[in-house]
């Protein structure tokens, strides 16, 4: 650094101190490093070294080559590639099964269409004699939008019909439209909201009601119109925002589920939320009838997509009418990642929680304890043994299938629920009377794949899915094979089974449907004399009643 006499002494001063700033600043970083560094190489090690760094190299190991490290890659990416081509392929299949829905769909919806239209000209033409003339009013069918009038009807109530936000301002600063209010209002109302009108008039009984604000001589000047609450909740709907700070807890669901799509599935298990309300509802009763599908007649059926869209197409055509869930179901068609969502849905939940803790597994035993236990229980299907003792290792031969694991998860998962998912096969197998042999099948897969979780000593989780086909099927021949050498014993097997379950159930009222009173009506006397008075043929007979999915 050289003094200049040019300049000012002022900077020349300036210009040292910040020399000399630096140059302090420069070597107290290069302490602080070093003394770091030393204190690294050097005093007593705070946390154990890796193996993996202690451990010596192998005599005479090579790094892979380039070459070895290119064909990982590039088996890695052929392999990427395939699942890709064969989820394409997949996805490919299931747009081509949609389509054939939805021109299935759309045939019978015609089908319906020239029905009904038939159906109104038939009535239409009802009242007319044979020569032409009406006898009463006839009915005027709608103009379409393209038929002259038509836009002269639609002007007759001003350009509000036209404009919604018009309407809507219109409707919240000078009252009115009270049908059009609800149908607007109906996400954001309340039990608060539906009893404004009742509090107010409760609250407004006494003498000074009488006063009219509208006659001039009361001396009374008119209040200034202000919002009605309904009126401001849906301002609020419309612009995202809530009525006040206190109700905005109350409304964020519900605006939330106005505003916001539901959120897509990354990963996980697929839930409600995933779904919009109308498809919402498509799915839980789709999940019903799949699991009564799965617990009685087909657990694990081929083609698990087509089986599962098969269900939903049959519901949305039993619900024809009722929330247009024709509609949805078409929605659904023309989306892959909704139909694959449905599908994940849809399956049956297994229990196997419930499983080991009737094994006593684990328990207080040690890891080879419990792989002893769970080796000797699937050797030769021991489990599946009623009386069952793994202190002494014993089990009954009389009692095949008597395990009691079988009724133990029935009881918690179908004859303990309350209006859940399972609630479709509670009523299949009141209304049957029995257990089915396909479901005692599916329950003994699910205790061979919870005994198998713990195989190794300790739980593993494995997944539970269509692998499990074999083993269901295996089951299932198995208690075929008795009960062709044993009908009578596998009629009672089962229907001591359902007995013994209702009644772990507290639910023995449902074993007491037989009428046994009113012995001494004489039946075909009644009947005969029904049959004389109406003079028509006997009554047939009545069916027992069906299931039917819950109205939700």
């Amino acid at each position: 650094m050289s003094y200049l006499p040019n300049q000012p002494l002022e900077n020349v001063i300036l210009n040292i101190l910040l020399y000399l700033a630096s140059t302090v600043a420069s070597q107290g970083v290069k302490k602080t490093r070093s003394a770091a560094a030393a204190a690294a190489n050097s005093g007593p090690k705070t946390r154990q070294a890796t193996a993996q760094a202690v451990a010596p190299k192998a005599p005479g190991a090579k790094a892979p080559s380039k070459k070895e490290v290119d064909l990982k890659a590039f088996a890695l990416r052929q392999k990427k590639e395939a699942q890709k081509e064969a989820q394409q392929a997949k996805d490919e299949v299931i747009r081509q099964r949609a389509r054939a829905m939805r021109a299935a769909q759309c045939d019978d919806k015609e089908d319906n269409d020239d029905d009904d239209n038939a159906t109104q000209v038939f009535d239409g033409l009802g009242d007319r004699d044979l020569d032409g003339h009406g006898h009463g009013q006839r009915r005027v069918p709608p103009l379409d939008e393209e038929e002259p009038g038509s836009e002269d009807d639609k002007d007759l109530d001003g350009p509000l019909d036209k404009d919604p936000d018009a309407l809507l301002f219109n409707e919240t600063f000078e009252g009115g439209g009270s049908d059009d209010e609800h149908r607007q209002g109906e996400h954001c109302s309340n039990d608060d909201d539906n009893n404004d009108d009742a509090v107010a008039v409760a609250a407004g009984d006494g003498g000074d009601n009488d006063m009219d604000v509208d006659v001039p001589s009361n001396h009374v000047s008119s209040p200034p119109s202000t919002p009605l609450k309904k009126a401001s909740n849906r301002i609020c709907a419309r612009l995202g925002l809530s009525g006040s700070p206190a109700s905005s807890c109350s409304h964020s669901s519900v605006l939330s589920d106005l505003l916001t799509p539901p959120s897509r599935r990354r990963g996980g298990k697929i839930t409600e939320k995933h779904f919009t309300p109308n498809t919402r509802r498509l799915a839980i009763l789709g999940k019903r009838m799949n699991c009564r599908a799965t617990a009685t007649k087909q657990p694990f059926p081929t083609d698990k997509h087509a089986y599962n869209m098969e269900i939903l197409q049959e519901l949305a055509n039993e619900y024809k009418g009722e929330g247009d869930m024709i509609d949805v179901f078409t929605r659904v068609l023309a989306s892959v990642d909704t139909q694959q969502e449905l599908v994940s849905f849809l399956a049956m939940p297994e229990a196997r929680e419930w499983v080991p803790t009737r094994f006593g597994i684990p328990g207080k035993m040690k890891s080879t304890e419990v792989k002893e236990l769970v080796a000797w229980l699937m050797q030769d299907g021991h489990y599946k043994y009623g009386e069952v003792n793994i202190q002494n290792k014993t089990y009954n031969t009389q009692l095949p299938f008597g395990c009691e694991s079988i009724a133990h998860i029935l009881r918690l998962e179908v004859f303990a629920t309350k209006g859940g998912a399972n609630i479709e096969i509670f009523r299949e197998i009141v209304n049957a009377r029995t257990i089915a042999p396909t479901t005692i099948a599916l329950m003994l897969t699910f205790i061979e794949h919870a005994l198998h979780e713990y195989s190794e000593g300790v739980y593993r989780h494995v997944e539970f899915s269509d692998t499990a086909r074999s083993r269901y099927c295996f089951h299932l021949s198995s208690f075929n094979h008795i009960t062709v050498q044993a009908p009578i014993w596998a009629e009672d097997f089962c229907s001591s089974l359902y007995k013994l379950i209702l009644t772990q159930s507290n639910k023995e009222f449902l074993l007491d449907v037989e009428a046994d009173d009113l012995t001494e009506v004489d039946i075909k006397g009644l009947e005969s004399n029904a049959v004389a008075t109406r003079g028509a043929s006997p009554l047939p007979s009545s069916s027992p009643p069906r299931s039917s999915p819950i109205r939700a």
